[in-house]
């Protein structure tokens, strides 16, 4: 039986896999290149083509704001005065929603740092919205949907969210404490109310005082008295809640001086005391959501 003869045409067109791998390395080397020149040729005509129209399109935007402009001259007043009005108009309501936008960010911020608030010693913080206000006394106490009930006495120190040292650190601060309590709702005096009082700290000079309502609430600050003559208040020092009364937990931010009023006598004493105003961090007007440190029952 006559064996196969090979064919020397087919034998020589036969390439092995590394020539195969070579050619597929080299056309792809080939695409690479032809498609950077091609990438470089397209931005180098983007640019001229740009340097090239551009007196010409300068020219039309120029031609319609001129047109547009002798338009504006030619209108009447009182077409001219209803197209501010309606400009007027769409500003204010962009300016409305802006601010609806802010506030409901402030709130969330206020909501996420108010309900992660953590147990301080013996106080356990409740959260609380504000159901209402009255007219007469907006500044100076609000209810809350918190009662005892909640465990809430009069007394408990209240809390909202703010931002402290330079504007930036996020924290909680006092802004009045529990003024009487229902079973579901309890009334709050704020820091600018005549009802409230609380013996607050100076750290930097590791003196204390009690801190008063303002006898007007518009002023926006309260009274820090009874200061030993040592303290040095400064403006821009904070001041702080103490354990003293045992009422509230230590370290809770209050204000920041504002003010150094002077030197005024004690009463019954031959002694003398200092006497500065604090602004609270937040105005209680603004305030909407709060939490209560309430005190665990032994």
């Amino acid at each position: 039986m006559a064996s196969k003869k090979s064919n020397p045409y087919l034998d020589r067109t036969r390439y092995s896999p590394l020539q195969l791998l070579a050619w597929g390395a080299g056309l792809t080397l080939v695409f690479l290149v032809l498609f950077g020149i091609y990438s470089t040729l397209r931005r180098t005509a983007a640019r001229v083509s740009a340097d090239f129209y551009f007196p010409f399109l300068k020219a039309a935007r120029l031609s319609e704001n001129a047109i547009a402009d002798q338009a504006l001259v030619l209108q009447d007043k009182d077409t001219l005065a209803k197209a501010l009005q309606k400009l007027m108009k769409e500003n204010a309501m962009l300016a409305a929603e802006r601010t609806v936008v802010l506030d409901l960010k402030k709130e969330n911020a206020q909501l996420r740092s108010l309900i992660g608030l953590e147990r301080k010693g013996v106080f356990t913080p409740v959260f609380a919205e504000v159901l209402s206000r009255d007219p007469m006394t907006w500044q100076e106490q609000f209810t809350i949907d918190k009662g005892s009930s909640h465990g809430i006495e009069p007394g408990n120190p209240v809390v909202t969210s703010t931002l402290i040292g330079d504007g930036t650190v996020p924290a909680v601060a006092v802004i009045g404490k529990v003024k009487s309590v229902s079973r579901h709702t309890a009334q709050v005096c704020t820091i600018l109310s005549q009802d409230f009082k609380m013996s607050v700290s100076l750290p930097e000079s590791k003196s204390s005082g009690i801190l008063e309502g303002a006898r007007n609430a518009s002023d926006m600050y309260s009274s820090l008295k009874f200061l030993p003559l040592n303290a040095a208040p400064s403006q821009g020092q904070l001041v702080y809640t103490n354990p003293f009364s045992g009422n509230s937990p230590p370290g809770l931010p209050v204000g920041v001086i504002v003010s150094h009023t002077g030197i005024a006598p004690s009463s019954g004493r031959n002694q003398v005391y200092l006497e500065t105003d604090v602004r609270p961090f937040e105005s209680p007007a603004e305030v909407r959501f709060v939490a209560v440190y309430v005190k665990e029952k032994k």
